[in-house]
């Protein structure tokens, strides 16, 4: 028995410490899940353990959430959360080290206290170097449509409710320009462009003008690319878009692999000429879409080759067609791939895929 655990028992323990090392680097908010947990079912009771219960969740949650949002576009939420309990006369927040510090004051409504962390992390945590470039108003319905983001994918119920009836509702009816900028967020995050395209270029353009002299200079352009994505969620099926956006920043276009007339007649090589008339006239990336084909069956055969089941497969062979040869295009580089579930013209949810490339010249 000592043998196999000097010689097979212990290298496995070893093996499992590192993994779950390498686990906690890699999701460092498990460590405040299972802080939550400990302060939860501990014996201990009073008002500090409650305050450490509430913390411990909010940071957990708030974390995961991010992490998920970051997820569809890495550096646009590039935060955590920490809460601190302290008696100050108002909400605050600072960045320290990788985590947006919030200096709650504990009141009875958990909602509140909830809200209130989300309402104070958000505007710190979100696009960290694009808030003096996106236009203000503009940036404010961002903010508040990602705090409702987070409260309804957190599982944030009574916080949700709270943050709708008590906030949201209120600033949605009294205030024309933040509601239709509210409403025009959510139509395109219907369609996956929130934050796959409009905030990731949002970022970029953040990086390119953070401390300079210019960080101000091109909020109207911020609005114009907003109207020139919702577009994509107005058009009717079969419809025409304008494919792409050129203006003095934010240099981009568009490619749907899409039309089964296109591919039949014209194949791959339609799409490839637009890629290249696309680097030609100047932009600086360029977003390939395509919704899975699942117009055939795959049949389960059962051990006597009966049809037993039938499943429709989803395949992307013409985004994999045009994928190989832009591989070979001295002019791109491949920056970014995804595979997603969003909505599509009809609004059914399908599987939809798609390829970042940057420019090169």
């Amino acid at each position: 028995m000592n043998i196999y655990l000097l010689g097979i028992g212990l290298p496995t323990i070893i093996l499992g410490l590192i993994s779950l090392i390498i686990y906690i680097i890699i999701n460092p908010e498990i460590i405040d899940r299972w802080s939550y947990l400990l302060a939860k079912f501990s014996l201990w009771k009073g008002g500090k353990k409650e305050r450490k219960i509430i913390s411990k969740n909010l940071d957990y949650k708030i974390s995961s959430v991010a992490k998920r949002i970051n997820k569809e576009s890495e550096g646009i939420l590039p935060f955590g959360i920490r809460i601190k309990w302290k008696s100050p006369k108002e909400v605050s927040s600072y960045v320290q080290q990788d985590n947006v510090i919030v200096v709650l004051k504990k009141k009875d409504n958990s909602d509140n206290n909830i809200v209130e962390a989300c309402m104070a992390y958000v505007p710190k945590a979100l696009l960290p170097k694009s808030r003096n470039i996106i236009e203000k108003k503009l940036l404010n319905s961002i903010d508040h449509y990602v705090i409702k983001k987070i409260l309804n994918e957190g599982n944030y119920d009574s916080a949700y409710n709270y943050f709708m009836q008590s906030i949201l509702e209120h600033k949605l009816e009294n205030d024309e320009s933040f509601s239709t900028w509210f409403e025009e967020i959510a139509h395109i995050d219907s369609i996956g462009f929130f934050t796959r395209i409009l905030l990731e270029e949002y970022r970029k353009l953040g990086n390119q003008l953070f401390g300079t002299s210019e960080e101000t200079n091109y909020r109207y352009e911020t609005v114009e690319f907003l109207k020139f994505l919702r577009q994509f969620y107005l058009r009717e099926p079969g419809g025409k878009s304008r494919l792409i956006f050129l203006r003095a920043k934010i240099k981009i276009a568009i490619v749907f692999v899409a039309s089964r007339k296109t591919l039949q007649e014209w194949g791959i090589a339609a799409h490839l000429r637009r890629i290249k008339s696309n680097i030609d006239l100047g932009v600086h990336r360029i977003f390939l879409f395509s919704y899975a084909d699942s117009n055939f069956e795959k049949n389960m055969l059962d051990n006597h080759e009966y049809v037993q089941d039938s499943e429709k497969n989803k395949n992307f062979n013409a985004l994999s067609q045009i994928e190989k040869a832009c591989r070979h295009n001295e002019n791109l580089r491949l920056l970014k791939k995804q595979k997603y579930h969003t909505k599509d013209v009809t609004g059914r949810i399908r599987s939809a895929k798609y390829f970042v490339y940057e420019a090169i010249r």
